[in-house]
């Protein structure tokens, strides 16, 4: 195991922000080709002078940049991150002449993550260097797995980075799968896929981490406005971490085999894999059998297991403001929530009838539940509303009845507003997604402390 490992970076290419980020890093990396360096600072420190194929802002020729290489390296850096292509007569020269500074053999890709990761790194080993570091492009979140999982294989200092939108959670996996060095700004770039300082140690308790810690995800598309990694990474019970993955129908197969081969504990599922998922699953509850959706998955022991919160956090967000036992319950939409939803009031008493724009779908529902299935522009008396399409319908509920939404961004969802208006109770969809979440909280730490090393790497 590399004794320098998880160590976090604050890469500033601005000689301002030094002060601000040296207090909240281990090391602090300045880019040298984005200013000159005056004077080196107090703190561990990174030098880089970043050639301009590879992400640099210099315009300099080659011989030029080793020239200036050579000089800051008189400034005696705890280490240099150079261009693992660099000649290698040059490389052993400024080892030999800086034996102290450490030397980190990178490479940067921004356009894709190379298939071969095992051939790109072979080719990147030099005695000189004391660490290595990829940096790729993902163009999936199945191009960061295969990084993330490709780094446990590897045997020496390394640190593995995908770059771009879907490579952000790298930068908390990185410490789990033994990252050298993890990195992070001052303020957050998408572009990169780089989280802030304060992001990681607060919200990811990044110092917390390690190679024990089981990962929890949210997969789907889109994810971007999901509030669930601000709920669960605060109220974990055991050593663990919660990112957002997106991800597609078609890459479902493909990303199970993956994750297997990582440290994970569990996900939440949202649209549009409900269903998807279900072929991935040894074992399915009886609930999510009958509902046909999953949305929360739970590794165990050599086991896939799926089930569904859905139905149970909704009707347990609901009768804190009404029973449903027999009121006629309204449902909008036919999507996985609503039929998790239906299928649950239906459990609880509830008179259920299932609204949506095509009528074959409802109405598969309700043969399957035994509910009444109907056009939206049918919609008629009801005690209690819930609408579970994303987009505003322009539906007026009726007078003080109690209206519900599942949609939690923005907590006040149009139909919401026509609601207070007509005088109705309002049920928001927060309170849902709370209730839904604490139900798979108690999933996932149920299944660690059954088996608590089952997942560990």
């Amino acid at each position: 195991m590399v004794q320098e490992m998880g160590m976090l970076v604050a890469s500033v290419t601005n000689p301002d922000e030094i002060d601000q980020v040296s207090h909240m890093a281990d090391i602090v990396e300045l880019r040298l080709d984005h200013f000159p360096l005056t004077k080196r600072p107090k703190c561990p420190v990174i030098f880089t002078l970043r050639k301009k194929e590879q992400g640099g802002a210099l315009k300099i020729s080659e011989e030029d940049r080793l020239l200036q290489i050579e000089k800051l390296l008189e400034h005696l850096p705890d280490y240099f991150d150079i261009e693992a292509d660099t000649d290698p007569r040059f490389i052993e020269k400024i080892a030999k002449k800086f034996p102290k500074v450490k030397l980190i053999g990178s490479y940067h890709d921004f356009e894709k993550t190379p298939l071969d990761l095992d051939a790109l790194l072979k080719g990147m080993i030099n005695p000189h260097f004391s660490f290595y570091k990829l940096a790729l492009q993902a163009q999936s979140t199945l191009d960061m797995l295969r990084l993330m999982s490709f780094s446990l294989s590897v045997k020496v200092p390394f640190t593995a980075i995908s770059m771009g939108e879907y490579g952000a959670p790298s930068r908390i996996l990185g410490k789990i799968v033994g990252n050298a060095f993890d990195y992070a700004g001052l303020t957050e770039d998408r572009s990169l896929g780089r989280y802030s300082l304060q992001t990681l140690n607060e919200l990811f308790h990044y110092r917390k981490l390690n190679q024990q810690t089981l990962i929890y995800a949210l997969i789907g598309d889109p994810v971007e406005k999901s509030e669930g990694h601000l709920f669960h990474n605060p109220r974990f019970d055991h050593n663990a971490v919660y990112v957002k993955l997106r991800l597609l129908g078609e890459e479902v197969p493909e990303f199970f085999q993956l994750v297997k081969k990582l440290p994970f504990g569990g996900l939440s599922v949202t649209m549009p894999l409900k269903e998807a998922v279900f072929l991935q699953m040894d074992e399915v509850t009886l609930d999510a059998k009958k509902i046909g959706s999953i949305n929360t998955v739970t590794f165990g022991h050599e086991k896939v297991m799926g089930s569904n919160t859905d139905g149970m956090g909704a009707l347990n967000a609901l009768e804190k403001h009404t029973q449903v036992k027999n009121k006629q319950l309204a449902i909008l939409g036919a999507g996985g929530t609503a039929r998790a939803i239906a299928f649950e009031a239906k459990r609880r008493g509830a008179i259920v009838s299932i609204y949506n724009r095509t009528k074959s779908r409802c109405e598969t529902i309700g043969k399957e539940l035994g509910c009444d299935a109907y056009l939206l522009n049918e919609l008629q008396g009801y005690d209690i509303l819930i609408n579970t399409i994303p987009e505003d319908i322009s539906i007026m509920p009726i007078a003080n009845t109690f209206v519900m939404d599942v949609v939690y961004s923005p907590k006040e969802t149009a139909l919401l507003a026509r609601a207070k208006k007509q005088g109705c109770k309002c049920v928001y969809g927060e309170e849902m997604f709370i209730e839904q979440a604490l139900l798979q909280q108690a999933t996932w730490s149920l299944n660690f402390k059954n088996n608590p090393v089952a997942r560990l790497v």
